[in-house]
């Protein structure tokens, strides 16, 4: 077992704290409109998540403008509450190894002893009827927030 992986395993229950909510509100905006803008969550220590959104103050926004404002938000949440964890929800398109390309919803966890990774909901539009939601798997990541001011989260 790797060193991330160990790391997961110690981390899991209150990472899965953190990524839930951002997962099932993510299914519900896909359900009613197809896609979503990133937005994010921070969890306290004692446990609290805290949802957050971005948005450019004066337009109409796409996600590629928004990561940046979230980004920040979450560092400045971070700075001002400590936080263990921080999470970021967006909307992208995978290509799982050995399938064919498909949407997902992605939410990337940085945490405080250093655990980064890509969590994917791969998604498909069914012709005439629902979304499906598939299974949520984890691969590790390298940290684009960087709340705590390090090349990797520690």
């Amino acid at each position: 077992m790797t060193e991330a992986a160990a790391l997961y395993q110690v981390l899991k229950d209150r990472i899965s704290l953190l990524t839930s909510p951002l997962f099932e509100f993510a299914q519900g905006q896909v359900s009613e409109r197809g896609q979503f803008l990133p937005f994010g969550a921070s969890m306290r220590p004692g446990g609290q998540v805290v949802l957050h959104g971005a948005a450019p103050a004066e337009r109409l926004a796409s996600g590629t403008e928004v990561l940046p404002i979230l980004h920040d938000g979450l560092r400045v949440d971070t700075g001002q509450h400590s936080n263990e964890a921080i999470a970021v929800c967006e909307w992208v398109n995978i290509q799982p190894a050995g399938e064919r390309r498909t949407d997902a919803i992605k939410v990337l966890v940085e945490h405080v002893r250093g655990f980064c990774g890509a969590f994917y909901m791969p998604c498909r539009k069914r012709l005439f009827r629902a979304w499906q939601f598939g299974d949520v798997f984890v691969v590790p990541a390298e940290p684009e927030v960087r709340p705590w001011g390090s090349e990797r989260a520690t």
